[in-house]
């Protein structure tokens, strides 16, 4: 059975608990697959990036009508559902084509865009500047709150890239670059250490980065790391190319 998220974004826990770690998040519009169900938990699967993790059963609703042409919303917008309820859906959400008077349908719900709404991908670095100052959450993939992997992934699939969504999966793919005065604006760096990538920031020049770290922020860069002006924060292991 296929589900699809019609909330603002759903959490997507580690175990089956409210309690339990985030681990991503589901965005509106996005589909996902059953793999099991425990009492109120559904184990998922998402069709995007193929993450696993549980949801509560009650965030639930069924994937019954297939839309033709989906488009990814560049920045958030806020609709009215045919109830009356407002939601504002964030960037990175995917919905059908509005038509002309700014309507979508999805499984037989009316959602009418109340905003001004853009469609077309404004570019790595514009997506991700318009960003700047949102706070850091562990598994976030929203204006509300970002983890690094997750504001890469939703700035890249703005921009109709898919990537994984963990750091240490997203520096599996691409082509590499061996050093920083080679890379270009729009380029994936990746910190850590010898054993593991914990970190993931995009390139906005040979020496800026824009990462999500406390908050999304700009930062100096070289071929060591991320440097604040007083010592280096992050430790460069990867420059890649998609």
């Amino acid at each position: 059975m296929q589900g699809i998220t019609l909330k603002s974004q759903i959490p997507l826990r580690a175990e089956r608990s409210h309690r339990s770690e985030m681990v991503s998040q589901l965005l509106f519009g996005e589909t996902y697959a059953i793999l099991d169900r425990v009492d109120d938990w559904l184990l998922i699967k998402t069709n995007y990036d193929s993450y696993i993790g549980w949801i509560s059963a009650d965030s639930f609703e069924e994937f019954t009508c297939k839309q033709d042409t989906i488009i990814v919303c560049s920045k958030s917008i806020e609709v009215t559902d045919d109830k009356g309820s407002k939601i504002i859906i964030p960037a990175g959400a995917e919905i059908p084509q509005p038509n002309n008077e700014n309507i979508f349908i999805i499984n037989d719900k009316i959602y009418k865009i109340s905003s001004d709404i853009s469609i077309k991908p404004k570019g790595v670095i514009e997506s991700a500047k318009q960003f700047l100052t949102a706070p850091y959450l562990w598994g976030g993939k929203t204006f509300m709150g970002f983890d690094c992997s997750g504001f890469v992934q939703v700035i890249y699939k703005m921009n109709n890239i898919v990537l994984p969504r963990d750091a240490s999966e997203q520096i599996k793919i691409g082509a590499a670059i061996p050093i920083i005065q080679e890379a270009k604006e729009g380029n994936l760096v990746f910190f850590g250490d010898d054993e593991c990538i914990s970190h993931v920031g995009i390139l906005l020049s040979t020496e800026q980065v824009i990462h999500c770290s406390g908050e999304v922020k700009i930062d100096f860069i070289d071929n060591t790391g991320i440097f604040n002006g007083k010592k280096y924060t992050h430790f460069l292991r990867g420059i890649k190319s998609y």
